[in-house]
């Protein structure tokens, strides 16, 4: 890039020259068809190198567009583990959540979880199993899941975010990626503490 940068100069710097040179040339009247020539193979040779130097610019942004779509450590905000652990945890939690498989996800939750004031609060996972058995989730919540594309998960300083917040997990532990959901469905991280 930096030799066609300086080749580019080089041509304006000739390319100028000549010019001065042929305005000196018209004004003592001597037509001088050499000069007239080298500022068209100048101007050409400025052409050719201004096209090159915005096509390779042109390619550069495609590929940091493409880059962008998928770039690694998009997640980093809240954890330092690869896209393809964060988007695997993402599955994980879906499949279970679409299956109910209500033991899974109890081992994936973030103890207590829910709150004393809507009376859904999980203290461990027992308690977790128990509620979603005998008090179960609105069906709204699976057609979410069920509808949700993987392009979709974004992240901020909380976590990641799965079909518009009704599921959120984050990394639990700044040493080792452990990720831990905080929120499931009408499940919250309780704020301030939980007293018996």
């Amino acid at each position: 890039m930096k030799k066609k940068f300086l080749t580019l100069c080089a041509i304006v710097s000739i390319s100028a020259m000549s010019i001065a040179c042929g305005d000196t040339a018209s004004e003592a009247e001597t037509p001088d068809t050499e000069v007239t020539s080298e500022v068209a193979d100048a101007d050409t040779q400025i052409d050719a190198a201004e096209a090159e130097v915005s096509e390779e610019g042109e390619e550069a942004e495609d590929a940091s567009s493409a880059e962008g779509s998928d770039e690694e450590g998009k997640y980093v905000v809240f954890t330092d583990a690869s896209n393809a652990e964060v988007e695997a945890y993402a599955q994980k939690v879906i499949d279970a959540a679409i299956a109910k498989d209500w033991d899974t996800i109890g081992d994936m939750l973030q103890y207590p979880i829910g709150s004393k004031e809507e009376n859904n609060l999980c203290k461990n996972k027992e308690e977790f199993v128990a509620y979603a058995k005998n008090t179960g989730f609105e069906d709204e919540f699976f057609t979410a899941l069920s509808s949700w594309k993987m392009s979709d998960l974004w992240g901020n300083w909380r976590g990641a975010c799965i079909a518009d917040g009704i599921i959120w997990f984050r990394d639990m532990n700044p040493d080792k990626t452990e990720f831990k959901v905080v929120k499931f469905f009408d499940l919250a991280e309780p704020e301030g503490e939980i007293t018996d």
